[in-house]
């Protein structure tokens, strides 16, 4: 048990360590026990010195120590435009692989979802950034619209 506990604080602090040293903005959250939950951010990308807003940066990291769930996805919306990312597998020591929605010269309210497929509580942390078309970080805020 006592081995079980620390191994949680081991992740949690890789977690946030591995996640505080690249990214500037995360969300870190879970998802309830039914299948299909899903939480809903609306990310709002504006121009500040970085540039105009050209992208939506998404990556997400599966932080869950148990068993159940299924797989973590995040998904961008923008307009008529779609793209999702997802988590490896459960306790990856390093975030599954990025996606970014390229809209050049788009500023504006974009849609971010984190879904997963089957029962079990799911935790997780979602690196998400505005940048210019160039990669250079723009401005960016969060609202939290569902909360499963």
């Amino acid at each position: 048990m006592k081995k079980l506990i620390l191994w949680n604080i081991v992740v949690v602090l890789l977690t946030l360590g591995l996640t505080t040293q690249v990214a500037a903005h995360n969300q870190i959250g879970s998802l309830g026990d039914p299948v299909g939950a899903t939480d809903y951010y609306l990310v709002q990308c504006s121009t500040d010195e970085g540039g105009t807003t050209g992208r939506l940066y998404l990556q997400i990291f599966d932080g869950t120590t148990t068993q159940g769930g299924g797989k973590l996805t995040v998904t961008g919306q923008f307009q008529q435009v779609a793209i999702s990312a997802s988590a490896p597998v459960r306790g990856a020591p390093m975030p599954g692989g990025p996606a970014s929605l390229l809209q050049p010269g788009t500023d504006g309210t974009y849609t971010m979802f984190v879904t997963k497929l089957k029962e079990g509580v799911k935790q997780y942390n979602v690196t998400y950034h505005c940048q210019s078309s160039e990669g250079v970080h723009t401005g960016t805020s969060i609202i939290t619209v569902q909360d499963q």
